[in-house]
């Protein structure tokens, strides 16, 4: 197929899906429709703390060592400890009853060229999120916790140790709340992104994945699922979108999705509407533009030192969805109302929260 014919089935796919978006009827329900149980969820990308590209596109064993260093300074610079007491009073103040977690990294040194794994903890963001929630009062449960890329790799001066960064998807359940889990799953995808490291002749995974939980709540069954998908590469992006859509999204009755999906309806790449328009025909339903419609609801793009102005967010691709008997009532993005002491956002992303009617 040449370039022109690739063109025109790319636009017709695009034309096609916003047909199938618009059919699926996003409009705001009847008020009668909220009777029943609720149901407040949340998603929150926790930002790893640095920008990878550097290190990947790095041509020499010099400059390798060199992005590698300035990326492990950066995860320190900006500072998780410090993030994680905002996003615990984030979690705090909406009571969520489910939480959605992505780029929960992990973060570990050892001994510059050892071929062992790296296994002195610098930063684990999952247990120095949990920390500041039980101090909050507010505790959560930790239900299901996925692994995904496993990246390791020599930094240099002034670091001058072999780092690795464990990137992790979770999910949390509110201690003691309405919610029941009744089973967990998770698991990471086929399609991930492989990225060539032309300074030492390799390549890299960018594995991605997803986790879920099934929930009884009152006489209510449902199933809440979290993913990351590929920010890099938007025909793995929807070859991941299809994977949920035969995976885990593949079930009778409720399903709720939340995630950083990196694909919105309204991207400027038409490439990069296809993975939410592949998750719309499949039947999910996009609760934001039901609740705030001709609102863009942006989430995304406070920069990787998380210091841009609060307003600089021009993209929405942190989402709630679903499907089945699923009524959204209320939704909000946050995440721009508080910095840490040195002038810095909880994360790049803003979160997103939405209450839910189980009728």
């Amino acid at each position: 197929m040449d370039g022109r014919a690739r063109s025109y089935r790319l636009t017709r796919l695009v034309a096609a899906a916003a047909l199938v978006a618009a059919s699926l009827g996003l409009l705001a329900p009847p008020a009668h429709a909220e009777a029943g149980p609720k149901v407040t969820v949340m998603t929150r990308n926790l930002y790893l703390g640095g920008d990878l590209t550097p290190s990947m596109t790095a041509t020499t064993l010099p400059a390798f060592l060199a992005a590698n260093a300035a990326l492990l300074s950066h995860v320190d610079l900006v500072n998780f400890p410090a993030r994680a007491k905002l996003i615990a009073d984030e979690i705090r103040d909406r009571k969520p009853d489910l939480v959605g977690l992505q780029e929960v990294a992990l973060w570990r040194t050892g001994p510059i060229g050892d071929p062992a794994p790296a296994t002195t903890v610098r930063y684990d963001y999952l247990a120095l999120l949990m920390s500041e929630l039980a101090v909050s009062g507010h505790p959560y449960d930790v239900a299901v916790v996925q692994n995904e890329a496993d990246l390791e790799a020599p930094a240099g001066a002034p670091h001058d140790v072999d780092a690795r960064l464990t990137m992790r998807d979770v999910i949390l359940v509110r201690h003691g709340g309405r919610v029941e889990v009744t089973d967990t799953s998770s698991g990471n995808f086929m399609h991930n992104l492989v990225t060539p490291l032309p300074a030492v002749g390799g390549s890299a995974t960018s594995t991605r994945g997803w986790t879920a939980v099934d929930v009884v709540q009152g006489s209510r069954t449902y199933r809440f699922v979290n993913t990351h998908l590929e920010a890099f590469h938007s025909g793995i992006r929807v070859l991941q979108a299809q994977e949920l859509l035969q995976g885990p999204l593949h079930v009778t009755g409720r399903v709720i999705l939340v995630g950083d999906l990196n694909t919105g309806p309204e991207l400027p790449d038409p490439n990069n509407r296809l993975a939410y328009f592949t998750l719309v025909s499949g039947g999910m339903a996009d609760s934001w533009p039901i609740l705030h419609p001709g609102d863009p609801g942006y989430t995304s793009g406070l920069g990787d030192d998380l210091n841009e102005p609060a307003g600089d967010v021009e993209h929405r691709i942190d989402m709630v969805m679903f499907k089945g008997a699923v009524v959204p009532v209320s939704s909000e993005v946050f995440g721009n109302e508080r910095q840490t002491p040195d002038g810095r956002w909880a994360s790049d992303h803003l979160g997103h929260a939405a209450v839910l009617a189980l009728p």
